[in-house]
């Protein structure tokens, strides 16, 4: 290389040292070790959301308090209702609105017939 430029020769060698890390971490990445690796990380991590998960429905249950699923149920109930009142309304019709009670006048002088 007959270049002067710094910057050049900083280029060729961090594209030489990219190249050679993309062969070795391929090269690992394909390997039995890393895929026993990876499916233990994977289940590591299933196994502690699951007890994060039963630590968090112990301590509602403890304060009382709803849990995730209990919240779904109830939304999906309340849907199911949603839906019936719907169909209810729909087969009654739509019933005639009230007639509108006069409101009283804004004035200073009393209705006429108070005196």
């Amino acid at each position: 290389m007959t270049s002067t430029d710094p910057a050049a020769l900083f280029r060729t060698m961090l594209g030489e040292w990219e190249k050679m890390a993309n062969n070795v971490g391929g090269e690992f990445a394909r390997s039995d070790e890393f895929a026993r690796a990876m499916h233990g990380a994977t289940a590591a991590q299933m196994n502690t959301q699951e007890a994060i998960s039963g630590m968090m429905a112990r301590a509602l249950a403890a304060a009382n308090m709803p849990s995730r699923a209990e919240i779904e149920d109830l939304s999906a109930r309340l849907g199911r209702i949603e839906a019936q009142l719907r169909r209810i309304e729909e087969r009654l019709g739509d019933a005639p609105a009230r007639p509108a009670r006069p409101k009283p006048s804004r004035t200073r002088k009393p209705p006429p017939g108070n005196a």
